[in-house]
């Protein structure tokens, strides 16, 4: 591990001087806008559960409209679009939709979407998987976009498996995901998320998968390096759970694999009180952190107060800055802002 953290902080070191040290994250609120999911992932606390009154087939309008006036308050910039994949896939959601005359959840989303561009939100929908031509639609309303790859073990598919009942989650229908994203143009965010049965090979493997993608379109912005985290009400119980060298040691190997190119991204909420030892490994990206709307995927992880990151950071000569989900080397680069993107982010600056 010392050499690997060595490595790491020679590559980090080729940076300009007035970027070394610098450790990012956006001001963000989750808008979930639907659990209903047409995967079943054996690791999975969000999706459709029982019993049915926890669920959520369509955000209403009036939680919209509170959550926007809370995320006006605390001056947030970024607004996460997430939801089960393809909800409407099932009656109680197209009912809901219908009801609010809208023809499909792509049109929700659209809509949605040019609505927080209208209050100066720049939004990042990570809905699960989308055509080529849904994304494009898309693109001109979201400053960024995300898919996780999250593992292309094939074992992940055997019988008990976290994917078994997912046929969605097949790896080529993701790779072909993000590789239409490059195609499009789209500022975007994947990663892996580590301790669902894959091993350490596999990691290495999807690593040089995302670099060789990157490589080919330059689109990737992020990776995030997101570990399970076991908890009540999910059926996954992992032989043998990621640990925290394990974490820490995929980290150093996604810098020296990405280089500087690619930020590496860590959920603070999932590794608390051990963000340093992240950092000097190589993440210099805290996400998306909210001063008010929880983590649906992770609801028992709490995310931090930003002045306490500030503060850890300081300590250690690091400092936190906020940035906008869309990256600025991406706003001035030819196709990949739109101009309802830019005008938003004029109005923010």
């Amino acid at each position: 591990m010392k050499r690997l953290k060595e490595d790491v902080r020679e590559i980090r070191a080729q940076l300009p001087k007035e970027k070394q040290g610098i450790i990012t994250y956006s001001k963000n609120f989750t808008l979930s806008l639907s659990n209903y999911c047409r995967n079943n992932c054996g690791y999975c606390y969000y999706n459709h559960r029982i019993p049915k009154e926890n669920n959520t087939a369509l955000i209403s309008e009036k939680e919209v409209k509170s959550i926007l006036k809370q995320a006006v308050n605390y001056k947030c910039k970024e607004a996460l679009l997430m939801s089960g994949e393809n909800p409407d896939s099932f009656k109680i959601v197209k009912d809901a939709l219908d009801q609010r005359n809208f023809h499909c959840f792509l049109d929700f989303i659209r809509k949605l979407c040019k609505d927080l561009l209208y209050y100066n939100f720049l939004p990042h929908t990570n809905i699960g998987l989308l055509t080529f031509e849904e994304m494009k639609d898309l693109k001109e309303w979201n400053a960024s976009m995300g898919l996780m790859l999250e593992s292309t073990s094939g074992n992940l598919f055997k019988e008990g498996a976290v994917h078994e009942f997912s046929l969605y989650k097949d790896p080529k229908l993701r790779i072909e995901h993000i590789r239409n994203a490059g195609k499009l143009k789209i500022p975007f965010t994947t990663g892996l998320l580590l301790g669902i049965g894959e091993n350490l090979e596999d990691r290495i493997n999807d690593l040089i998968l995302i670099k060789e993608i990157n490589d080919e379109f330059h689109h990737i912005q992020e990776v995030i390096l997101q570990n399970f985290v076991m908890k009540n009400g999910i059926c996954y119980k992992p032989l043998k759970p990621v640990n925290l060298n394990d974490i820490l040691k995929i980290v150093g190997i996604a810098r020296i694999i990405f280089k500087n190119d690619i930020s590496i991204q860590i959920p603070p909420n999932l590794v608390d009180g051990h963000e340093i030892e992240f950092v000097t490994m190589g993440v210099d990206d805290f996400g998306g952190i909210s001063p008010f709307t929880q983590d649906y995927i992770n609801p028992e992880k709490p995310w931090p107060q930003i002045n306490h990151l500030e503060t850890i950071c300081k300590e250690r000569g690091f400092q936190l800055e906020e940035r906008l989900p869309i990256y600025p080397r991406f706003i001035n680069k030819k196709g990949f802002c739109s101009e309802s993107i830019k005008k938003a982010i004029d109005n923010i600056n």
